[in-house]
């Protein structure tokens, strides 16, 4: 497990402080510190690397019995960087270059660094992660190296108005992308509707407009960081073979950390990045970013862990930054967390399958747009109820052994798909329409204590296997050939899917599928035989009715109307038009609704959405132990090494009822504790 704190962020802080505040880091039960391994601070000149500071910091660690994770953070690039190569600034398409500087979270400044699309500036930061990594492959005490701080496109977090990186170096790749994803210009100018003669005319899109170029110059960057990634991972094994390798995301990018979408804008994209690494992690400021209510931001975390975790897979993730103090606005810190938040982000780390939490940060910053901010302890190095709460925390978790514990996959999962969401990046940077869904769906879930967790379109065909056998689809206008395979062939294995509205009516392309002789969603064809869909915009909620004129369910933004020529149709549009049916596929099934309830249970807080939602899942959750009762719980399994223990938190301010059975018949019947989590171990074996 990985309990403890960010430290050093060169010159901060002080050596004056680093024995008093390591001792106290053992003494509250931490038992790892990270460090911040900045380029400019230690590569000063060309070739001559000063590892002074970690050095000291290193051994005054391994005193206290702390273990040491080391960040390198090439994005704080030396100066003679930027002289020796000032062609390789990053770019905007309209040709602004981004020039080094200092940015809120670097004080030696170096940011944004230089673009990796050019060799030279690769071949330098790999070096330089390689050189770090080989000065610490023999000391005991440093066990991670993360390779890159929250990967995405960098200039993104200062510039989301602006289309990057369209240097010289990043059209070269775009084009050479393309052309091993096309295979010959002709087939190109066919997807993109164009009369290109050379791949040279082809240049990033300097504005939105034509869904295809956007969506592909996107997918290029998804993948082209992945590829940087790996290259930083290729070097720290180089230098340091048998140390750990480890990135960590922002966000759980499918959301964005204040949940309005990420994928498109800041370019990074979990479910490829955790591939490349041994240990992947998440940056986390409830308080700060994720909502305006205790609840909001508490089941923001959650969600954002949970996504995490299904970008794991098999692999260990942790709460690589988690707010320890105020986050920073503007000047004047605000939003303090206090002690039971830091218990609920805890307890949600756990649930979700995470192995521990590291503050972001130990000490308050003392200078720039971070101060006063982030602080887990006081400006003296006092501790305060958010550092008491941490080491009470990190004693508790420790003490049940979960290092090797592992998430049981609920039988309920909601579908996330990287094309589903470009296409809403390429319609004007929209993506936060597909988030609020994705998050309405899972609040439905907390809020009737259904245990749920996250599907990507990237593993959907190992799904069945895996326990699934509810599918919610939110808001997937625009789907591969591939995902809508695979969702039907779920169905037809047993499984239930629930499609919202106009699913695949796009192709990953961003074109309407319809082309004379098929329906524009093939999905809605392969299942109702649904002819003349139509798709029209409502204003505010989109009720749903019964044959009596009750509301079912209630949408937001459109109506999906469609004639089925097979299946039920159990729901009406206002005008008597259908707008819900449901079918047999296979051995499953397929149900329809033609609005969106997720965006109507985030943006309009609608309970029919709500409910609706809810009836869609099995409420048990899980083949070892039905959830019979657990209202406003959140409930998961853990698979240790002592057999399966129930993880149930009540983010709530009062106690709440638990009833749950076991396989074997036991019963479970308790009160959680408001702000609070109980760990139990269940009899139920495989």
């Amino acid at each position: 497990m990985y309990f403890g704190a960010q430290y050093y962020r060169p010159p901060f802080p002080d050596r004056t402080c680093w024995e008093r505040d390591f001792l106290n880091m053992k003494q509250l039960g931490f038992h790892v510190v990270k460090l911040w391994a900045v380029w400019n601070d230690i590569e000063r000149e060309p070739d001559h690397f000063v590892f002074d500071d970690l050095d000291l910091l290193a051994e005054l660690a391994g005193k206290n019995s702390l273990k040491v994770i080391i960040n390198t953070i090439p994005e704080g690039a030396p100066y003679w960087l930027y002289e020796a190569y000032p062609d390789c600034l990053y770019e905007t398409v309209e040709g602004k270059k981004i020039t080094m500087g200092g940015p809120a979270n670097l004080p030696t400044g170096g940011w944004p660094g230089l673009c990796m699309d050019n060799p030279e500036v690769s071949d330098l930061v790999c070096n330089f992660i390689f050189r770090t990594a080989e000065h610490y492959r023999d000391n005991s005490s440093v066990i991670i190296l993360d390779v890159w701080n929250e990967p995405h496109l960098e200039p993104m977090f200062d510039y989301k108005s602006e289309l990057l990186c369209a240097c010289g170096a990043s059209k070269r790749a775009f084009r050479d992308w393309l052309k091993v994803r096309y295979g010959s210009l002709e087939r190109l100018n066919e997807a993109w509707f164009r009369r290109y003669s050379d791949w040279e005319e082809i240049v990033p899109p300097p504005r939105f407009g034509t869904y295809t170029d956007m969506m592909d110059w996107r997918r290029f960057w998804l993948y082209n960081l992945a590829e940087w990634l790996k290259r930083r991972v290729e070097a720290a094994r180089r230098g340091a073979p048998g140390k750990l390798i480890q990135t960590h995301s922002a966000s759980a990018d499918y959301m964005g950390a204040s949940s309005n979408g990420a994928l498109g804008i800041e370019l990074s994209d979990e479910f490829l990045l955790a591939r490349e690494v041994d240990v992947f992690g998440l940056s986390s400021f409830p308080k700060w970013l994720m909502g305006e209510t205790k609840r909001d931001y508490d089941l923001s975390h959650l969600l954002q862990s949970e996504i995490i975790c299904a970008a794991s897979r098999e692999k260990d993730f942790y709460q690589a930054e988690l707010q320890g103090g105020a986050g920073v606005p503007g000047f004047l810190a605000h939003k303090v967390p206090k002690r039971e938040d830091i218990r609920i982000w805890n307890w949600n780390t756990i649930a979700a399958g995470g192995k521990g939490v590291v503050y972001w940060q130990y000490a308050p910053e003392p200078a720039g747009m971070e101060s006063p901010g982030f602080g887990l302890t006081g400006f003296s190095g006092e501790n305060t109820e958010r550092s008491l709460e941490a080491g009470r925390c990190a004693r508790l978790f420790e003490a049940y052994k979960l290092d090797r514990s592992r998430p049981v996959p609920a039988i309920n999962g909601i579908y996330l798909s990287r094309n589903a969401d470009l296409l809403l990046f390429a319609a004007g940077a929209q993506e936060e329409k597909y988030a609020h869904s994705i998050y309405g769906v899972f609040k439905s879930c907390a809020e009737g204590g259904i245990p749920v967790r996250f599907v990507h379109g990237d593993y959907m065909e190992s799904a069945w296997e895996e326990g699934l056998r509810v599918l919610y689809v939110p808001m997937s206008l625009s789907l591969s050939d591939e995902e809508q395979s695979r969702i039907l062939k779920f169905a037809g294995m047993g499984g239930r899917v629930v499609l919202e509205a106009a699913a695949g009516l796009y192709s990953e392309m961003g074109k309407i599928c319809a082309d004379g002789s098929s329906s524009p969603c093939p999905m809605l064809e392969a299942a109702f035989a649904a002819k003349e869909i139509s798709l029209d915009a409502g204003d505010g909620e989109i009720p749903v009715l019964d044959q009596e004129g009750a509301v079912l369910c209630e949408g937001l933004y459109y109506r999906q109307t469609m004639k089925a020529a097979r299946g039920k149709v159990n729901g009406w549009f206002e005008d008597g038009t259908p707008a819900m049916a449901e079918m047999e596929y296979g051995k499953g099934e397929i149900r329809w609704i033609g609005t969106f309830p997720g965006a109507a249970v985030k943006d309009a807080g609608s309970r029919a959405a709500a409910e609706f939602i809810q009836k869609q899942f099995k409420a048990e959750g899980y083949s070892l132990f039905s959830v019979l009762e657990a209202p406003e719980l959140i409930v998961r399994l853990l698979q240790t090494e002592n057999g399966p223990v129930m993880a149930v938190v009540n983010q709530t301010p009062e106690s709440r009822p638990l009833f749950a059975r076991e396989r074997t018949g036991k019963e479970w019947s308790l009160e959680v504790p408001g702000y609070d989590g109980v760990l139990l171990i269940l009899e139920t074996g495989e």
